[in-house]
């Protein structure tokens, strides 16, 4: 059984540990990265990161602009990809491009990348309505769908569902690639390769 699943996730008042507990009634809230181990440089980062996201102003919160937005989505990827290689092959970490992703259904579109569909097909999730689209379809470039094709072709090597570390931050990677091509506007969604969430226990 996996020992813990991580979600970045930026909110306000977290300083350097925009970290949270999933898959686990015992776990419940935000994760300290100094309690994971995480280096100094990377939670440097995360707070660094975190602070863009707890600076939008009241009272609507909103972006200053499209490229901030995106950067701030992308980079969320970035991250997480950095917190699973340090947390090793006993972690599992989640990323929905900087935000929830307990109510994914309920978003616009949604994007999850998993290692479970062939080629370059992504679930998608349009109006609370769940289907798979091409990557072309989604407005994936041709280098990222080289990124996806990789790193389902890794993680098939592996022969085990979630595979190690070091591949499902290549999936991190990738889920970052996608995100870039679409903009924040479609929130891309990685469950370390899985299709939607699931429990420490489902994790061996």
């Amino acid at each position: 059984m996996v020992k813990k699943i991580i979600l970045v996730m930026a909110e306000y008042m977290v300083d350097d540990s925009p970290l949270w507990h999933r898959g686990s009634a015992d776990l419940l809230g935000t994760a300290d990265a100094g309690e994971l181990g995480l280096s100094s440089h990377l939670r440097r980062d995360l707070r660094a990161w975190n602070d863009v996201f707890n600076s939008l102003g009241e009272p609507d919160y909103a972006w200053p602009s499209d490229d901030v937005a995106d950067g701030h989505a992308t980079e969320a990827f970035t991250l997480a990809a950095r917190v699973q290689l340090e947390l090793g092959d006993d972690a599992h970490v989640w990323c929905g491009a900087g935000g929830g992703i307990d109510t994914v259904t309920e978003q616009e579109i949604s994007v999850v990348l998993s290692a479970l569909h062939p080629g370059t097909d992504l679930g998608s999730w349009r109006h609370g309505r769940r289907d798979i689209r091409a990557a072309r379809d989604v407005g994936v470039s041709g280098a990222t769908a080289e990124a996806i094709i990789h790193w389902r072709a890794l993680t098939e090597r592996e022969g085990t569902r979630f595979s190690n570390a070091d591949t499902r931050a290549l999936g991190l990677a990738a889920a970052g690639l996608v995100q870039a091509d679409v903009g924040a506007g479609v929130q891309v969604i990685f469950y370390s390769g899985h299709s939607e969430p699931y429990g420490q226990k489902d994790a061996s």
